[in-house]
């Protein structure tokens, strides 16, 4: 008989949302704390360099041209190579900048602030846990479960026009899920091609290993429309899963 380990949770309010953290390891609870209190500091720590609603921020300073981006610290100048990287192969679905020119990569910092802090967990020999930020997660090894039940993360995709609802359930292993859709926030993911907001889809859900690119892809693939769905199955290791405003799911 498989003996379970009741995990320990800690929630923090951090870059505009809530963090998550689950471990399911078998360690005592004061050590995983103290490995949590980590990542969700690593986090803090980010929000403070990439914000743009607080003036101090690299890239606030960067806006207000009181420092150069090649000046910046190394993490800034990574992500936004990144970003330029994203909108050459999205061909321009994905930007880093307002529509007024001024510098936003929050599309791209998400998930990977989330990723970046989730290694702190391996790094520290925990195995099996699960990160989350805004509904966007990085998982660990699945946790033990008992005997008759499939192994894995047990990750449900709500309707968006009906949080209480799901439209489908994805069981992810190891690896990351990230969804860009219009439940919490409306429609605020805007098209940079034209400056108005993206219609098509109501929510788009992309699976893979880094929740780096499957948060990136998400939010472009959500601006893409139709294509987007095929334009994520071009990356190796990647899946999308799209919901309709009527409710109906797409898959490829």
């Amino acid at each position: 008989m498989t003996t379970l380990v009741a995990p320990v949770r800690r929630s923090h309010a951090v870059m505009g949302s809530v963090a998550s953290v689950h471990v399911h390891d078998d360690a005592s609870e004061t050590s995983v704390g103290t490995v949590i209190d980590h990542v969700l500091t690593e986090l803090e720590r980010l929000e403070s360099v990439f914000s743009t609603f607080r003036p101090d921020s690299e890239i606030s300073r960067i806006n207000r041209g009181e420092m150069h981006h090649l000046d910046a610290s190394r993490e800034v100048i990574d992500v936004l190579d990144a970003c330029v990287f994203m909108e050459s192969i999205s061909s321009g679905a994905f930007s880093c900048r307002r529509t007024d020119g001024s510098l936003d990569p929050a599309g791209f910092v998400k998930g990977w602030a989330v990723e970046r802090a989730a290694r702190l967990l391996d790094e520290a020999g925990l195995r099996q846990w699960c990160l989350s930020l805004g509904g966007d997660m990085q998982m660990g090894d699945a946790p033990d479960v008992h005997e008759d039940e499939p192994r894995g993360w047990k990750i449900g995709i709500a309707d968006p026009s009906d949080r209480g609802r799901v439209v489908s359930g994805l069981l992810v292993q190891r690896g990351a899920v990230a969804t860009s859709g219009t439940a919490e926030r409306g429609r605020h993911i805007i098209d940079p091609r034209n400056g108005e907001p993206a219609e098509h889809w109501a929510s788009f859900t992309v699976c893979g290993p880094s929740l780096t690119w499957a948060d990136a892809f998400a939010t472009t693939a959500f601006v893409m429309g139709e294509p987007g769905v095929e334009w994520v199955h071009r990356f190796a290791g990647y899946t999308a899963l799209a919901v309709r405003a009527d409710g109906s799911v797409v898959t490829v």
